[in-house]
């Protein structure tokens, strides 16, 4: 478990395939995936399950609670490998009402510095598309600085990729 000023992170379990299937079952939250769309209920369940299991690494994912609220799960921030295991990228969404409140920027330095602390990486990347402007806001914030001769997800159109060095 991670605590922030205003959060608690917990690693993800089964438990949490209602938060999954509120953010990935959304057109709207989902449109900047690679899917494009929302997820099945077995899209979303496959998620979570691969979501549980990549703790085996030591790293993983994160649902997102408010420390004032601890029962209100409000989205998820997580380092994971890619498809490619030579790299890990963060990933995050936050529900549509907790938008705009820095939630998911504090989410996500607080697991990049956990993630480094576990001693795994030298480098984590972060990826959006070009026109998922909130994202790339919340990845330069994170310091991350732009990797155009990487690619982690082959050739997705439109696709940035940044990276950050260990926190020193």
């Amino acid at each position: 478990m991670i605590t922030t000023p205003n959060l608690i992170l917990s690693p993800v379990t089964h438990c949490d395939l209602d938060i999954y299937s509120q953010i990935l079952g959304s057109d709207e939250l989902t449109k900047f995936l690679p899917k494009g769309r929302a997820y099945t209920d077995s899209e979303i369940q496959l998620h979570v399950t691969n979501r549980v299991k990549h703790w085996e690494h030591g790293f993983g994912s994160y649902v997102i609670t408010l420390k004032n609220e601890p029962k209100t799960k409000i989205g998820y921030a997580g380092v994971e490998f890619c498809e490619n295991s030579e790299f890990s990228d963060i990933r995050y969404a936050i529900a549509p009402s907790y938008q705009g409140k820095g939630y998911v920027f504090e989410a996500a330095y607080a697991v990049l510095e956990q993630t480094f602390r576990v001693g795994k990486h030298s480098k984590i990347y972060g990826v959006a598309l070009k026109d998922n402007l909130p994202s790339l806001a919340i990845i330069k914030k994170l310091g991350m600085t732009l990797e155009p001769t990487v690619s982690l997800y082959g050739n997705v159109e439109n696709l940035e990729t940044y990276a950050l060095d260990k926190f020193t």
